[in-house]
């Protein structure tokens, strides 16, 4: 039955399901709009099942020609928001990346919200229960509990081959069928009719809970994933064996030698193709069948038989969509290699430009002590990198940046130089360093090559950055030297942290804050708090965060290996676990695609977040930073260490050496060491 008749048959259903999305939009954190999302879906993606069987429940025993009681209304709402907890909750569980073709909310706003929103959800749906009625309440009770242990069965089954075609069913009346049944048991209650028909409508609706989710196991198996909303064939790889599944291996002896842990997609693959051959889905959908038989069954004598027909039709409809219902899905790719450094959107007589003035700056301040040394691998390429944080920037815009960043790379290198070997000396340098930085807003500090630079380079952002935003910056810088100073030290004593720690000090000595105050230098403003500090953005950043540091070190873990430095992710791995180094790429490759699949998700899912409803600056602000992330993503990725110990040709001391003593005997002239 189409909607349309549907809707003839009940006229007030699309009203009174209007009126349910209102009730399940209130549940949210009070005073904190920016989170309203969290426990929300998209309008036009939810299909409202289970609170349709519940409102046309209420119309087969009440009458079908006018709109529901209020009670029936909040009854329905609730089934509904019952049922998001349970998918918030699968969804963790399974560590699903989508939902409905979406990001799933665990990708998108991370498990601990996703849980916490779950939890929202039930109570919400139990608080309107209970205002319903003692009985409202206990019955939302006893159907959670029978899902959570039918959840607990089905978990505990996982791999199981001997997993019995009852012990499934048994799983399946209780996870699925229980909160149909629920739906129309509740809507018949508040018709206030004889308990007989309320009765045969929760029978009803669980004999449709039991076809509908053997209906759904055989969709896994026989759809697509764009048909589905969600990946395919995902059931065989989680080791959760429906029925077809579970007829298959009593019919297929080659199907028990492939599903095991850690089946690869091809195995995969191969195991959904027996089932399909071997019958067992046929068998499984007459199950299916059997089951929807008896539901329409139950619907015997109730109400006319308008109604009658107008609710054996809907579910009619809905068992018959063939997974074709859900929407297109959103892709959650893993990332594409990174593309090469040179910024094809920059012209290239305006990179040429840069690269000049900055070769003349770096003799002029004695950074570069010749004209080859100033071309620099790691020098040389700091045009085309400002230029990819920047694509749309002038040469003067670039070369500002530009000259920033190539004074925090030198003083990111002299903290990482080999030659750099005494304790001593590292904390003399932070203490140099830190001292320069204390005094970049006051004006030109005396001193020799790192000196002028950073405050050449920090004058030219200060006539574009606003007060505030120098504080923060300052900051930063200065918190990142005492990390680096931390990390140096921890290198020369063959300090390796524990795994619970690698992250925190890793992120310390990377400089994450002060990247990003790069970045907002390329945005042309300081961001608001209100984005700065939105939760999604913030787990945007820890997310990419991770991924990006996690690939900076598999890209330099030969180095990091011979140079000893202690927080590469490969050598933690290695050294807490004992895994070999080819265990320790590989997972941490995976963590890296997983990563950045989820930031992909994260920038996927975000308009529809941030979508401005009253055109305020921060969401405005808020959908112009995602633009430029998701723009520049690919070129980020391209940033890696580049030759940074090469040789010079002033001996056989490296640049960086020199640079080092130099700022070791400003220190000591500067009366600092006392």
């Amino acid at each position: 039955m189409t909607s349309e008749s549907v809707s003839r048959a009940f006229p007030a259903l699309e009203s009174d399901l209007d009126r349910v999305r209102e009730i399940v939009g209130m549940a949210d954190v009070p005073s904190r709009s920016e989170l309203a999302p969290l426990t929300r879906q998209p309008a036009g993606h939810r299909h409202l099942i289970r609170p349709t069987l519940a409102l046309l429940s209420y119309y087969v025993l009440a009458g079908p020609g006018r709109a529901a009681d209020v009670r029936a209304v909040k009854a329905a709402a609730a089934v509904e928001l019952l049922h998001m907890a349970s998918l918030y909750h699968d969804d963790v569980i399974d560590d699903a990346r989508q939902r409905r073709g979406r990001p799933s909310v665990n990708i998108v706003w991370g498990a601990r919200l996703a849980v916490l929103a779950g939890d929202l959800l039930f109570i919400s749906a139990s608080r309107i229960l209970s205002e319903l009625g003692r009985r409202e309440a206990l019955l939302v009770a006893e159907t959670a509990q029978h899902t959570c242990s039918g959840m607990i069965a089905e978990t505990a089954d996982r791999f199981l081959f001997s997993r019995s075609e009852e012990a499934y069913m048994e799983v399946t009346g209780a996870k699925t069928a229980e909160l149909l049944s629920l739906a129309c048991r509740l809507g018949a209650m508040q018709a206030a009719r004889d308990p007989e028909a309320e009765e045969a409508l929760a029978r009803f609706g669980w004999h449709l809970g039991m076809a509908y989710q053997v209906r759904d196991d055989i969709l896994d198996l026989t759809a697509t994933t764009g048909e589905l909303g969600k990946p395919a064939n995902s059931d065989i790889m989680e080791g959760v064996y429906t029925l077809p599944v579970i007829k298959a291996l009593a019919r297929e002896p080659a199907l028990a030698r492939l599903l095991r842990r850690g089946l690869t997609a091809a195995d995969a693959e191969r195991a959904r193709q027996l089932v399909l051959s071997c019958g067992a889905v046929e068998e499984a959908r007459q199950v299916a069948d059997a089951q929807m038989e008896t539901a329409l069954r139950r619907l015997g004598g109730l109400g006319d038989p308008r109604s009658r027909e107008g609710l054996a039709g809907y579910v009619r409809s809905v068992m018959s969509s063939g997974g074709k219902a859900a929407p297109a899905p959103v892709t959650v790719p893993a990332p594409s290699p990174a593309p090469s450094l040179a910024p094809a959107s920059v012209q290239a007589d305006v990179l040429a430009r840069v690269q000049e003035r900055l070769d003349a700056w770096l003799l002029d301040t004695g950074l570069a002590a010749t004209p080859e040394e100033a071309r620099h691998p790691r020098w040389n390429a700091m045009a085309s990198t400002a230029a990819r944080f920047w694509p749309d920037a002038d040469a003067e815009q670039a070369e500002t940046l530009a000259r920033w960043m190539l004074v925090i790379a030198v003083v990111d290198d002299l903290f990482d130089e080999p030659g750099l070997a005494d304790p001593g000396e590292i904390v003399r340098l932070r203490h140099r360093l830190a001292l320069l930085v204390r005094g970049l807003d006051d004006g030109p500090p005396a001193g020799g090559a790192v000196a002028t630079a950073m405050a050449q380079a920090w004058e030219r952002i200060r006539l574009i950055q606003p007060p505030s935003w120098r504080t923060r910056a300052l900051g930063h810088l200065e918190e990142w030297l005492e990390a680096a100073e931390r990390e140096a030290c921890h290198r020369l004593s063959g300090f390796i942290p524990s795994l619970r720690d690698q992250f925190a000090l890793r992120v310390g000595s990377s400089g994450a804050p002060v990247f990003l105050d790069s970045f907002e230098i390329t945005y042309g403003r300081e961001f608001e708090p209100a984005v700065r500090d939105h939760p999604l953005f913030r787990r945007l950043l820890d997310v990419a965060l991770a991924a990006a540091l996690a690939e900076n070190d598999l890209r330099t873990l030969d180095e990091d290996d011979a140079t000893g430095a202690p927080y590469n992710l490969v050598r933690v791995l290695r050294h807490e676990t004992g895994c070999t180094r080819q265990e320790a790429i590989d997972e941490v490759t995976r963590q890296v695609e997983d990563g950045f699949a989820q930031v992909d998700a994260i920038l996927t899912a975000a308009p529809a977040i941030l979508r401005p409803g009253d055109g305020g600056a921060a969401s405005v602000t808020g959908m112009g930073l995602l633009r430029l992330a998701r723009e520049r993503l690919p070129g980020w990725r391209t940033l890696h260490d580049i030759d940074r110990y090469s040789r010079s040709s002033a001996g056989s001391e490296t640049y960086l050496t020199r640079l080092r003593r130099e700022l070791l005997i400003e220190y000591a002239e500067t009366g600092a060491a006392r």
